[in-house]
């Protein structure tokens, strides 16, 4: 851990006094500190703390589930209480970099919302542009109103009450009392709130009674990770300690909401809905019943432009708002490329797929791109995956199966989707070994979205350079229709935005 080792000098009782020292001396540190704490941490021996083994209720309040934590981690001769126990002391003293945490959504790297240099080494760890908003996570609501000294703003009162804990960030302006470090809201006059459904997330962050500001634990850009194991893939090294609680149930972040424009804003697509929101303010006769988008929605090849301008959709299409990327993002995701994989993901539409024009950029990349390490891919080995969701195995390229009883790879041995890969060899290019790693995952969109980082992470693993998918179709008549109206299930509709907003901001190119 050298950036705290050395920021821990800072302290030591050989610098003098500020009623001794001059100015200069005085600024030289503050400036010391302030340069300290953007830099990562390094040499860290990073560990995994099994949260599976507490015996964590599903459901418990704060004080409940602090007195779970003070009785797991009395007996200090169990190694994994001893670790739990350090890593919950190092983030109420921010005494250490930040700790990876588990979600319903993904892990998150938690620090304490409160400690300005603690949250620099979030920014640290992660290489995360210093403009992008971090969430704020809270155990329960009487914790955020402890937090911001403010009782809940009306309008989110019976949304939260429906909706959390879950998969969903509100906004709230930023605290008077200023309690909130700076870093958490650059340029921005609100801060984003949640309450995780996990029993896991909500123990952690009640037993450190601090709130805890958690974006994803990867490396900024990379895949979110939903597992342990990514974590450690990412961040090995740069943190001292996951909090394993398993995989994640969602697999796509939550949705971020802005109650306070008139009409509100989903700002970011997620596991709450846009019809969920709708549906909501219609039965409690509030604003949320004319939620609109504030985020840009890809549609075809073309992306909507203009400043805040009001685009009227239509029939039951909710209008959109969409708001100038080139500012500071009022919410994570909003303007940067996000999980992005190693190997280059490429996007074919359903007509390219259908005029056979996966064979033919498949031919063109292998002869002319060079892989990620700048080797020249003609004559020699290269992998590329395959997501297969409608289209047949292997993109219906030339292919030829390999036979079973072959060794399986070790990054596919044991993973969740060993038994929806399939192997084979492309029969297309007789001067390099190349393999492709199809991983087939069908229609639902929802098992889409639940597998997109892990299948990303899982290519990642298997080196792949190239990684071909298609896009996301949108629900047509038979899938996802509503009987009415014959229109597509707007909650169908919702959890296409989620899973096409990451899937775009992951890939290097699209070919329609």
């Amino acid at each position: 851990m050298f950036r705290r080792l050395v920021t821990s000098t800072l302290h030591s009782s050989r610098i003098p006094s500020s009623t001794t020292m001059s100015p200069s001396t005085m600024d030289t540190i503050i400036s010391n500190r302030v340069h300290l704490s953007t830099l990562p941490y390094t040499n860290c021996t990073t560990r995994i703390v099994s949260l599976l083994d507490v015996p964590i209720p599903e459901n418990s309040t704060d004080d409940e589930y602090r007195d779970v934590y003070h009785r797991y981690t009395h007996d200090t001769s169990v190694p994994n209480s001893r670790m739990l126990r350090d890593a919950i002391q190092s983030i109420k003293h921010g005494i250490s970099p930040p700790v990876a945490f588990p979600t319903e959504t993904v892990y998150g790297l938690g620090a304490d919302a409160t400690n300005e240099p603690a949250i620099s080494g979030i920014f640290a760890a992660k290489g995360r542009p210093s403009d992008n908003p971090l969430i704020v996570h809270v155990s329960s609501v009487p914790h955020l109103e402890r937090l911001t000294g403010e009782q809940l703003p009306e309008i989110y009162k019976s949304l939260v009450k429906k909706f959390w804990p879950g998969p969903l960030t509100i906004l709230l302006p930023v605290p008077r009392n200023g309690v909130f470090a700076r870093n958490v809201h650059p340029a921005q006059s609100t801060i984003g709130f949640r309450i995780p459904s996990s029993k896991f997330a909500r123990f952690f962050i009640a037993a450190t009674d601090r709130p805890i500001a958690g974006p994803s634990a990867n490396s900024s850009g990379k895949p979110s990770p939903t597992t342990a194991r990514h974590v450690l893939d990412d961040l090995r090294g740069k943190i001292n300690f996951i909090l394993d609680g398993g995989p994640c149930d969602v697999g796509v972040e939550s949705t971020v909401v802005d109650g306070l424009h008139d009409p509100p804003l989903i700002l970011r697509p997620g596991g709450v809905s846009l019809s969920d929101l709708i549906a909501h303010g219609r039965e409690d006769g509030n604003s949320f019943a004319h939620t609109a988008i504030g985020y840009r929605r890809h549609e075809g090849r073309s992306a909507s432009s203009g400043l805040a301008t009001p685009a009227s959709g239509s029939g039951s299409e909710a209008i959109s708002y969409v708001e100038d990327v080139t500012g500071a993002p009022r919410a994570p995701g909003m303007k940067y490329r996000h999980y992005a994989p190693n190997g280059r993901l490429i996007l074919f539409s359903e007509n390219t797929v259908a005029e056979g024009g996966v064979e033919s950029k498949m031919l063109e990349i292998l002869e002319s791109a060079p892989t990620p390490h700048g080797n020249d891919n003609r004559g020699g080995n290269v992998n590329v995956g395959i997501i297969s969701c409608h289209w047949p195995a292997f993109a219906g390229l030339s292919a030829s199966p390999v036979q079973e009883g072959n060794p399986t790879p070790p990054a596919l041995s044991g993973s969740v989707f060993e038994n929806s890969t399939s192997v084979a060899k492309y029969t297309k290019r007789t001067d390099g070994d190349v393999t492709l790693y199809n991983v087939h995952i069908g229609p639902d969109i929802t098992d889409l979205g639940h597998s997109l980082f892990g299948v990303l992470r899982l290519f990642d693993e298997l080196g792949c350079s190239f990684i071909l998918a298609e896009t996301v179709r949108r629900a047509d008549e038979g899938q996802g229709v509503s009987e009415q109206d014959n229109r597509p299930n707007p909650k169908t509709r919702d959890i296409e935005d989620a899973v096409i907003d990451r899937m775009e901001k992951a890939a290097a190119e699209r070919v329609d």
